[in-house]
C-alpha cells in the first residue's frame, strides 16, 4: 500500500501519508527501501531512527532519511 497509494489502512485512519520529495506516492521501490531496510537498521540501532523524529528538524526518522521520503497530514477516511 505504501508504494502505490502512499498508505497503509492505519495510516489512513490517522489521516497520514508518505510522500517524496515532490509530494507523489514514493513509488514500490522507495517504499521498499523505507518499509524494509530503513524500518529494519533504524530497529536494530535500539529504535534510535524511530526516536530521531524528535530531534529532527523536518520530523523524518533515518526510514524516511534512507528513503528521501516524508510523512505528511492528509484527510482522514
Amino acid at each position: 500500500f505504501t508504494g502505490i497509494r502512499g498508505q497503509t489502512l492505519g495510516k489512513m485512519a490517522v489521516g497520514i501519508q508518505v510522500v517524496n520529495a515532490q509530494g507523489k506516492v514514493p513509488g514500490l521501490g522507495r517504499a521498499a527501501l523505507r518499509e524494509i531496510i530503513g524500518k529494519t537498521i533504524s530497529t536494530l540501532a535500539l529504535f534510535l531512527g524511530f526516536l530521531w523524529i524528535i530531534w529532527d528538524p523536518s520530523k523524518q526518522g533515518w526510514h524516511d532519511m534512507m528513503a528521501s521520503t516524508y510523512v505528511v497530514r492528509r484527510k482522514r477516511l
